[in-house]
């Protein structure tokens, strides 16, 4: 007994492996390329990952049980499992990619506007053959391109709330974060956004800091679009209403769930056609504009959320124009 304990205790030592190893990372392995959608990126936009299998054992490999934080990929020459990507303490969820083979993955990850600029990574790691394998994909945070805007003539009470609304603020903001919480991981759409109006004018881009009266508030979370009241506004892609109702500072609101962690928000309107549990298809009519809510004039607020980041519509359309295969148009720096 003494002599079989020396002799595993001597392999430890000489650094062979026996079962009493731990596991090992073997670093720079090519069992996948890495393909991201820009290395420099500004806070409040989108990233999108696609993940690519190489060699044997994994191009011919099939997508099992997505949508998972870890996915597993097998093959003829053997499995690739537990595939993650994260970035600091952030897991992001794969997903089959939707225009190329089935063995590819995308995960779409949102910079929350509070990102200091900088330099960042993703770690992209997973096992073979009871190896694990790690890749470092390094990209840099921008500061945005956001400006300050001073909006006046807000309702007082709308920008310094009484004890009353501050309690119906709470209400509403556990409300909010429910409809927010993700419950559908499979894909409800098969393109990009549409657009919520029929003709796009931009009257406020995302990320401004907003100003109420003379007061800073917060920063604009969304892309205010021209519309005028009455006028008809579209749900931007197929999803699940999660929440239609009057809030405090949305006036009445309309929050769609599209599947992959994705929600957009369509606030301050005059009339709701749609009701929470609906299904809508993409353009279908959602409501009518209005000016509900803290506004100074009808328009629409439009807002995208990606697994709990909000951030710019205008640029998220244009992640997801690249992922679908569409042609990206071409914007004003200054739009968020």
């Amino acid at each position: 007994m003494n002599l079989v304990l020396t002799l595993a205790l001597t392999a430890i030592c000489l650094g062979g492996e026996t079962f009493f190893h731990a596991p090992r990372a073997y670093l720079g392995e090519q069992a996948f390329s890495l393909r991201l959608s820009d290395g420099r990126v500004a806070n409040g936009h989108t990233l999108l990952l696609e993940c690519i299998p190489e060699g044997p054992g994994v191009e011919a490999g099939r997508v099992a049980d997505l949508p998972v934080a870890r996915a597993d990929l097998a093959g003829p020459a053997g499995r690739v499992a537990d595939l993650t990507v994260s970035t600091g303490t952030r897991i992001h969820r794969l997903y089959p990619h939707p225009t190329e083979v089935d063995s590819v993955l995308f995960t779409l990850i949102g910079i929350p506007y509070g990102t200091a600029p900088g330099p960042d990574t993703l770690h992209v790691e997973w096992t073979e053959s009871d190896r694990i394998f790690d890749r470092e994909l390094p990209f840099s945070v921008v500061a945005g391109p956001y400006r300050s805007e001073q909006i006046r003539g807000v309702p007082q009470n709308r920008v310094t709330p009484s004890a009353e609304d501050f309690r119906r603020i709470a209400r509403e903001r556990k409300i909010i974060a429910a409809a927010y919480e993700a419950v559908r991981d499979t894909a409800m759409m098969v393109d990009t956004f549409s657009y919520p109006v029929e003709k796009k004018t931009i009257t406020s881009p995302y990320g401004t800091r907003r100003v109420f009266n003379g007061q800073l508030r917060s920063f604009h979370g969304g892309l205010d679009l021209r519309a005028y009241e009455g006028t008809p506004l579209y749900a931007a892609q197929s999803g699940v209403v999660k929440l239609a109702q009057n809030l405090f500072y949305s006036g009445n609101h309309v929050l769609i769930e599209h599947g992959m962690g994705i929600h957009t928000g369509y606030s301050h309107m005059s009339r709701l056609y749609v009701k929470t549990g609906d299904v809508v298809t993409r353009g279908q009519l959602l409501g009518l504009s209005g000016s509900t809510g803290r506004v100074t004039a009808a328009h629409l607020h439009w807002t995208v959320n990606v697994n709990g980041v909000g951030v710019s519509p205008l640029q998220f359309t244009e992640i997801l124009s690249m992922l679908y295969g569409k042609p990206v148009e071409v914007r004003n720096r200054n739009d968020g």
